[in-house]
């Protein structure tokens, strides 16, 4: 995988992505400017896209509804969720590690 990825990302690679990276800046402006209140909205959007671009060749995502980038909102919600202290209850009852885990 770390091979795969440093081909992909390479410095001499990078460079085809530019028209990728323009037209996505192009698309976060015009969301910018056309909705500034959801501003984290339209970063989600840019970067869930520009990643789905650029790693799998999949077309620019005009919205941040679309169901790919729900999917991946709601992944990393749900990890950083469950990374947050205190967010499992085994952090104050250390007695319940003794449980299974079902």
């Amino acid at each position: 995988m770390r091979k795969a990825a440093s081909e992909k990302l390479s410095k001499s690679s990078v460079k085809e992505f530019y028209e990728t990276q323009m037209k996505e800046a192009v698309i976060q402006a015009f969301d910018l400017l056309d909705e500034p209140a959801q501003w984290d909205r339209n970063f989600r959007r840019t970067a869930a896209s520009m990643t789905l671009s650029v790693v799998y060749g999949h077309p620019t995502l005009s919205s941040e509804q679309d169901h790919i980038v729900r999917v991946i909102n709601n992944f990393t919600e749900g990890l950083f969720n469950a990374v947050n202290m205190g967010s499992h209850l085994v952090e104050f009852f250390p007695w319940l590690r003794r449980f299974p885990g079902r």
